[in-house]
């Protein structure tokens, strides 16, 4: 990584609530101690944020804006409406 890259991620880093940073120091912390060498927080978020596909970003907003607690409901791939519940 570039220093303008790895200053861009250290502020994303230090953006995100305690409560979703904690998901990557643990995911860090079981890599540490399953594989002897992890990659880092920052190295982590990275890769998590290139899997996303656009349908899965746009669930999590549908999920958010209809205020979707439980997951049990699974919206269409492609689309979510209020038809799907």
């Amino acid at each position: 990584m570039t220093p303008e890259t790895t200053d861009t991620v250290d502020e994303l880093i230090g953006a995100l609530p305690a409560h979703l940073r904690e998901n990557f120091e643990r995911a860090n912390r079981d890599i540490q101690e399953n594989y002897k060498v992890s990659p880092g927080i920052a190295v982590l978020i990275r890769m998590w944020l290139a899997c996303g596909r656009p349908s899965q970003i746009a669930k999590e907003f549908e999920y958010a804006v209809l205020d979707i607690k439980r997951r049990e409901a699974n919206p269409v791939e492609e689309h979510c409406d209020e038809d799907v519940f």
